[in-house]
């Protein structure tokens, strides 16, 4: 009897604990985080994280990463973002629906964006779903066969 009643007690700690999509978009958009750019790729499955190309050159990816500087993003609680590349900044506003992972943002640059920067902005501005947690945010475009892909700054050091 004391096994049944403890096993009821776990299964309803995990129902009363489970996951929460609004505490996920919190958790992945809403902790003040600095994101830096890790890469960007192809996929036919959006939700096979096995499945996927770089579409990025390894050059483009040492550039990324060899500069933690730039090419960051920070989704702030109030619905604001900020970020930069190389040679340009943005600020805007972002909102994410966890109940079919959609995601909206809308940019205001300021500074010229050419090659990476370009790739940056454009990959970002088109985002229009997203699959995350604390430690990797992926946004997709709409046809969620290409994401732009970030971990915490500071993750590759």
């Amino acid at each position: 009897m004391k096994t049944f009643r403890l096993y009821w007690f776990f299964t309803l700690l995990l129902l009363l604990t489970g996951c929460n999509q609004k505490d996920d978009v919190n958790e992945i958009f809403s902790s003040g985080q600095t994101w830096h750019w890790s890469n960007s790729y192809s996929t036919s499955d959006w939700k096979d994280d096995n499945n996927y190309n770089s579409t990025l050159t390894r050059d483009e990816v040492a550039k990324i990463n060899d500069s933690q500087d730039s090419y960051n993003i920070i989704f702030k609680e109030d619905g604001t973002v900020e970020g930069n590349g190389s040679n340009f900044s943005f600020t805007g506003t972002w909102s994410a629906n966890g109940e079919d992972q959609s995601f909206s943002i809308q940019l205001k640059p300021n500074g010229n964006r050419s090659g990476l920067d370009k790739t940056f902005y454009d990959e970002i501005s088109n985002a229009k779903f997203y699959r995350g947690s604390s430690r990797t945010i992926k946004l997709f475009n709409l046809d969620k066969n290409h994401y732009i892909q970030f971990y915490p700054k500071g993750f590759n050091d």
